[in-house]
């Protein structure tokens, strides 16, 4: 019989988890437990040949884990989540030349591209290709989607953002506005807004229902690297090619503050489904308390060639990384023995 996870608050006796009649309840987690976490285990086999990064995410509902190799044996795997088990692959295919994916439960499949200026959809039931469409002059290096699956954003360093229909499986026509050397993208949770991170020392913001801009925020000594919003849509912050982390108000764009990341140039940026914790990478991941900035988690992986994004489970009990190797994998509170 399966059991049912459902997460909760820690509990005396330090205990990975509790029981309460006979359900085993995963523990969420927070800034105040971070020495507790540990490695619970890797997913999947490795490659055979080196992985230049993966791309980690979990489905907006939370009952897919997903990821997809770049280069190394360019695979897109995909787990039943919510089963718990490394053994609940649910499917695997290979994207040649695969950079980016999100997947799409509206549409029964997971979203990918590539570099070969195409955008293809994956059945999660079988891994067949269900749609497929040349991208208009754009070799999209990343992809987001917007939390009802009905818009996705693409960038291309060199011709910018380029809006996507999932409906219709069409472009919707590139953005206006300045986005030299776009490097990083991301809706806010209502899908009001579309963020970009620019390497030429901007953060581009535009009415992601219109495509029309609304603010830009311009440092012209600086590289902005990745961009995420909170889970409440009240807070952006973009990572920089420094350590700092700059914090924006949604709205009025004001400057927030700053976060330090682990090193120069943290690559990606995810927040906890509460809003608590922020994951950075830069070889490996570092978690970061959000209102004190402390830092909370660190994994260090000593490979300059290879990255990946760190994510969290939607029910915050885990976080999710790519290892150079090609499995997943997941980090959390271990449960008693």
């Amino acid at each position: 019989m399966m059991t049912h996870l459902e997460a909760t608050p820690d509990h005396a006796g330090g205990l990975g988890v509790s029981i309460r009649g006979g359900v085993v309840m995963k523990q969420v987690l927070r800034p105040d437990n971070g020495n507790r976490w540990s490695l619970l285990g890797r997913w999947g086999t490795p490659s055979q040949q080196r992985v230049e990064y993966q791309k980690v995410g979990f489905s907006p509902s939370g009952h897919l884990l997903v990821t997809l190799e770049h280069r190394g044996d360019e695979r897109l795997r995909w787990w039943h989540w919510q089963e718990g088990r490394r053994e609940s692959l649910a499917g695997e295919v290979v994207v040649p030349k695969g950079v980016a994916m999100q997947a799409l439960p509206a549409l029964g499949g997971i979203a990918v591209t590539n570099t070969r200026f195409e955008l293809g959809l994956y059945a999660e039931s079988c891994g067949a290709l269900l749609r497929q469409a040349k991208l208009p002059d754009h070799e999209a290096w990343g992809l987001v989607a917007s939390a009802d699956g009905t818009r996705l954003a693409m960038h291309d360093q060199g011709s910018g953002v380029l809006l996507w229909d999932t409906g219709t499986w069409t472009a919707l026509g590139r953005l206006a506005g300045p986005q030299q050397e776009v490097v990083g993208l991301a809706f806010s949770p209502d899908g009001q807004w579309l963020a970009a991170a620019c390497l030429r020392g901007r953060v581009v913001l535009w009415n992601a229902s219109t495509g029309q801009l609304a603010h830009v925020h311009a440092e012209e000594e600086e590289q902005f690297v990745n961009v995420a919003f909170d889970p409440s849509g009240e807070q952006l912050v973009a990572t920089t090619t420094g350590p700092r982390i700059q914090r924006f108000h949604v709205g009025d764009w004001s400057l927030g503050g700053t976060l330090s990341g682990p090193v120069p140039g943290s690559r990606h940026a995810a927040f906890s489904p509460d809003g608590g914790l922020l994951a950075v990478t830069k070889f490996g991941f570092l978690v970061l308390g959000v209102d004190e900035g402390a830092r909370v988690f660190r994994y260090e992986v000593d490979n300059d060639f290879y990255g990946s994004n760190a994510v969290f489970s939607p029910d915050g009990t885990t976080v999710a990384w790519g290892e150079p190797d090609g499995t997943v994998g997941l980090w959390g509170i271990a449960s008693a023995s």
